[in-house]
């Protein structure tokens, strides 16, 4: 009789949270110029003043896992500014997205860039540091972007002439929602080459200068953390909120880099790290 009891308290509990989850399912998409996410407690992605929106959308990828091909859906938020800080200086860009690996597959806790994340050519080049933001453990990393490897850079609606040479990246990564949501932010600035060349006028292959100035890369590296801000506000705060759901991606954004860029899955075993 007592595991009767017990049985039939589990099924009531799965039932309650089944219909809690139907009746309040999570909604994420654009709040404002924010990216959000209404999932307990709720995830935003406030950019700085001054940068507008360039771009917003959603995109299947395949993830690899240890053994087989998983499945995520990413959503985006795209803004810009031809000029940094609005005024003069070179134009700034800052991307955001939630991935969500589908209910059976985990993001690993393991977040660094590595190999199969930052491309191999810069992968020596990476400066790496962990912190807090809004109570989540973030881990950066700054690096050079190979325009041919750059994931995002078809999907901003900016100018892309200060592009062409690539650009240097500050992206910071968390994991949410029972690592079930990979969260990115990059900061970026086009890449200036040892000759002082940027976009078109940078030749095709080159060593950037910046990564050669500790200087220089700790004041990109500070901009970049005041470029957004994290958010994890608690209780009913999506509560009457309206997230707007965003349209597909366009076909030339590179779903093949960005599966490269957010990593492998992992099986979900049930743990709750």
């Amino acid at each position: 009789m007592p595991k009767l009891i017990v049985f039939a308290l589990v099924l009531l509990l799965a039932g309650l949270v089944y219909a809690f989850m139907h009746r309040n399912p999570v909604r994420r998409g654009l709040a404002g110029d924010m990216l959000a996410s209404s999932a307990r407690p709720a995830l935003l992605v406030r950019p700085a003043s001054g940068l507008a929106p360039a771009g917003a959308g959603v995109a299947d990828i395949a993830p690899d896992t240890a053994s087989a091909t998983g499945s995520a859906r990413v959503y985006y938020a795209l803004h810009a500014s031809p000029t940094r800080g609005g005024g003069s200086g070179a134009p700034v860009r800052l991307a955001a997205l939630l991935a969500e690996a589908s209910s059976e597959y985990r993001w690993p806790l393991d977040v660094a860039p590595g190999p199969d994340v930052v491309p191999d050519v810069v992968a020596a080049e990476v400066r790496t540091a962990t912190g807090q933001l809004a109570g989540m453990t973030v881990h950066a990393a700054t690096f050079a972007l190979p325009p041919d490897r750059d994931a995002l850079s078809p999907a901003f609606g900016d100018d892309p002439a200060p592009w062409r040479g690539g650009a240097l990246v500050r992206r910071f990564t968390g994991l949410a929602e029972m690592r079930h949501v990979k969260v990115v932010v990059e900061y970026r600035e086009p890449l200036m080459m040892a000759g002082g060349m940027a976009g078109e006028d940078a030749p095709r292959f080159g060593r950037p200068a910046v990564l050669d100035d500790p200087v220089a890369l700790a004041a990109f590296e500070a901009r970049a953390e005041q470029a957004f801000r994290l958010e994890r506000p608690g209780g009913d705060w999506a509560k009457g909120k309206d997230i707007v759901k965003v349209d597909a991606a366009p076909e030339q954004l590179k779903r093949r880099e960005i599966t490269r860029m957010l990593g492998i899955l992992e099986r979900d075993r049930g743990d709750d790290r």
